[in-house]
């Protein structure tokens, strides 16, 4: 399953505490461009990452008002992260000629599949989860 989240400033694992008790939860979402809207600002990035089927405890929380799914995913997820793009990236590409008068339903898929293409080309183990070069 792909899973992406939006940060206001670069991932630093080193940062991630547990917040419930002794648990470490993290909110994800199934659509790159809802993630987007989270990684604000000019250091924010988008995280990418492939969870396996079997592994990796996920479950689908309650989103109302999104067409987007909402997924906490339970405990570290670092060894999943495949990408790490900055936002300004991504939202050069909805910005694009012929993209940015669309709406944001129809930007979503575009954004994804723009997406899908940069990890296969650049390789899923070219960035590191810090965001620097591996």
């Amino acid at each position: 399953m792909r899973l992406y989240r939006g940060l206001d400033r670069p991932y630093r694992p080193d940062r991630v505490v547990p917040t419930c008790g002794t648990f470490i939860t993290t909110d994800f979402t199934d659509c790159v461009f809802t993630a987007l809207l989270f990684a604000r600002g000019r250091r924010g990035v988008v995280l990418v990452l492939d969870v396996p089927a079997t592994g990796a405890k996920v479950s689908e929380e309650f989103w109302p008002g999104t067409q987007a799914r909402r997924f906490m995913y339970w405990g570290r997820f670092d060894k999943h992260i495949v990408f790490v793009f900055e936002a300004k990236e991504l939202r050069a590409q909805i910005r694009a000629k012929g993209v940015a008068s669309l709406s944001d339903r129809d930007k979503a898929p575009r954004l994804a599949s723009w997406v899908e293409r940069e990890v296969a080309a650049r390789g899923a183990s070219t960035t590191s989860p810090t965001g620097s070069q591996r």
